[in-house]
C-alpha cells in the first residue's frame, strides 16, 4: 500500500439517506471513513492520508446491517415497541464500534479493548466517562460541534421512554405503550446517529497515523 503525501483538507463525504443502512468505505491506512462510492477503489487517495492500494472495507459491518433492516420492516408494519427498543439496542451497537475503533487509535490491543468494554457496559458509563477519556472532551460538546447538538438530549429522552416501557419504576409507574412517534423519532435518530458517529470516526480516530 502506497502513502502519498496526504492532502492538506478533507471533507466527509454522506452516504445518502434512502431507507437502508448506509454504505461507507474505510481506508486501511488510517480509519478514514467515506459515503463516496468511488472511494470503493484502492486507486483513489485517501483524502485524509493519501494512502492508495489495499482494501476498503465497508462500514457498518453486515450484523449492523442485519438489524437495521430487520428494524425497517418492523416499522413498516407498525410494530412502534419493537422499532424502539431494537432502535436503541442497536444505537448502543454502534457506539461501542465507535469506542473500540477510538481504543484502538489510542493504541488499544484487541485484549485490553474487550476488557475495557466488558466493564464499561452500561451506556451512561460509557457516554459520560469512557468517550470523554478518549476524545478529550464531553460527547454532548463533540455532537454540537459537528453539528448534532440536539442528538443527544433526543437520544436520552429515547432511551428513558425504552427503559419506562421495559421496566416498572417505583416513582413514576409503568409506561403501558410506545407510540409511533416515538418509533419515527427512533428511525429519525438511527439515520442521524450513522452520520455523526461518521463524523466522529473521522475527527477521533481517523488520524492518518496508525496501521488499521
Amino acid at each position: 500500500m502506497r502513502r502519498p503525501r496526504p492532502p492538506k483538507k478533507h471533507k466527509t463525504v454522506f452516504a445518502p439517506v434512502n431507507g437502508a443502512a448506509p454504505e461507507y468505505f474505510e481506508c486501511p491506512a488510517c480509519g478514514f471513513l467515506s459515503g463516496d462510492p468511488a472511494f470503493l477503489s484502492p486507486e483513489m487517495p485517501c483524502p485524509l492520508c493519501g494512502a492508495v492500494g489495499g482494501e476498503r472495507r465497508r462500514w457498518p459491518a453486515d450484523r449492523i446491517r442485519r438489524l437495521d433492516a430487520r428494524i425497517r420492516r418492523y416499522q413498516a408494519d407498525g410494530e412502534s415497541e419493537v422499532v424502539v427498543i431494537l432502535a436503541m439496542t442497536l444505537l448502543e451497537t454502534i457506539l461501542e464500534d465507535l469506542l473500540d475503533r477510538m481504543l484502538a487509535a489510542h493504541g488499544a490491543d484487541l485484549k485490553v479493548r474487550r476488557m475495557v468494554m466488558d466493564t464499561q457496559r452500561a451506556i451512561g458509563i460509557r457516554l459520560g466517562k469512557l468517550f470523554p477519556a478518549l476524545a478529550g472532551e464531553e460527547f454532548e460538546d463533540a455532537a454540537s460541534e459537528l453539528g448534532y447538538a440536539d442528538f443527544p438530549k433526543r437520544w436520552r429522552r429515547l432511551r428513558e421512554a425504552r427503559n419506562a416501557f421495559i421496566h416498572d419504576s417505583p416513582f413514576t409507574g409503568p409506561q403501558e405503550h410506545l407510540d409511533p412517534r416515538a418509533a419515527d423519532e427512533a428511525m429519525a435518530l438511527l439515520d442521524q446517529a450513522y452520520r455523526l458517529f461518521v463524523l466522529m470516526n473521522n475527527r477521533f480516530v481517523a488520524d492518518g497515523d496508525h496501521d488499521g
